[in-house]
């Protein structure tokens, strides 16, 4: 009696084990993304980027998305290929290079990100700040930004992640403009 009661519990768990084998499958590979630039590539030094601060909230390895104005969640299958704050350097050095906006000898670009990441709505959002000093901290220019991109419609594994770094890095673009257009 008691070895066939230990039998049909040796079965059980194999059971159990088998199963939950069964239910895990394959996991998806994780998807790195980076920010791109559509301009061509032009030295640093021509556009003389100075502090680029981000938010802490985004310094994360896994990119953040905003469930609410309250909460935020990081998507744990993806992960930035770099710092976020160095991918916003190397996209604004690259748009603002193209862009060639007029800057007195010794005067940097400093820029603060206030809010950088997809909503529920379909939405990327950016929100920055800005300013052009002189070399001794003299205010020349300066300005608030604030837009949004739809995120792509994707198939296909990474096809969320892509969308959302495709649309960030768009919205760079339109802050180099901005930038360089006052």
């Amino acid at each position: 009696m008691r070895t066939m009661f230990l039998t049909r519990l040796s079965c059980f768990f194999l059971l159990v084990l088998l199963l939950a084998g069964c239910t895990g499958g394959p996991r998806p590979d994780p998807r790195v993304v980076v920010l791109s630039s559509t301009a061509a590539a032009v030295p640093a030094t021509e556009t003389r980027m100075g502090r680029i601060e981000v938010a802490e909230y985004l310094q994360r390895r896994h990119p953040v998305w905003r469930m609410s104005e309250t909460q935020l969640v990081e998507r744990r299958g993806q992960y930035w290929g770099e710092r976020l704050e160095a991918g916003i350097r190397r996209v604004l050095e690259a748009e603002l290079g193209a862009l060639r906006p007029t800057m007195p000898a010794g005067a940097l670009y400093d820029v603060r990100i206030d809010r950088f990441e997809p909503a529920p709505d379909g939405q990327v959002a950016l929100w920055a700040g800005w300013q052009l000093s002189a070399g001794a901290g003299e205010a020349l220019r300066s300005g608030r930004f604030q837009a949004s991109e739809a995120l792509s419609p994707g198939t296909g594994d990474g096809a969320e992640a892509a969308a959302m770094a495709a649309a960030m890095s768009r919205l760079l673009g339109q802050l180099a403009q901005e930038m360089a257009a006052r």
